[in-house]
């Protein structure tokens, strides 16, 4: 009987000292506000009779925006892409913008680059007139779904 009731006591004592375990949950979470960043090429001048200038690139710095949005950036000249003589509008040189066209950048593109450059004729610059020549680049950016 001894042994029964020190075999029945060592179970009990066994019971009691368990320990119990419980099972708990954390949430972990952060929020940004829709914020992004885009770099412009600044103003450049294109050498004489050059049939392509490297004019600067539009570059995303900072692209902290929301799932299935996107900035798509436009570019707009104020000349018609014509680089109009400063003394005489009716003078003029055309030029074409390459890399204007899609510049869309995605949520977490940063360095994304869309590099721009302004691409002559041979026979435009034939035809110039001296003297110097402007024009006005005016990009813009928008945001919106993709």
């Amino acid at each position: 009987m001894k042994k029964f009731l020190s075999a029945g006591l060592a179970v009990l004592m066994l019971a009691l000292c368990t320990v119990s375990a419980f099972a708990s949950s954390m949430q972990i979470t952060t929020h940004s506000e829709v914020d992004y960043q885009l770099s412009y090429p600044a103003d450049v001048e294109i050498p004489w009779e050059s049939p392509e200038t490297v004019i600067g690139a539009i570059t995303a710095e900072k692209m902290l925006i929301e799932p299935q949005k996107c900035v798509a950036v436009t570019v707009a000249s104020a000349n018609d892409y014509k680089l109009v003589n400063v003394t005489d509008a009716e003078k003029s040189i055309a030029y074409t913008l390459s890399g204007a066209d899609a510049m869309v950048f995605a949520p977490g593109e940063v360095g994304k680059s869309f590099p721009l450059a302004a691409l002559v004729t041979e026979e435009a610059w034939a035809t110039a007139a001296a003297g110097e020549h402007k024009d006005v680049l005016t990009f813009t950016a928008e945001y919106k779904n993709q």
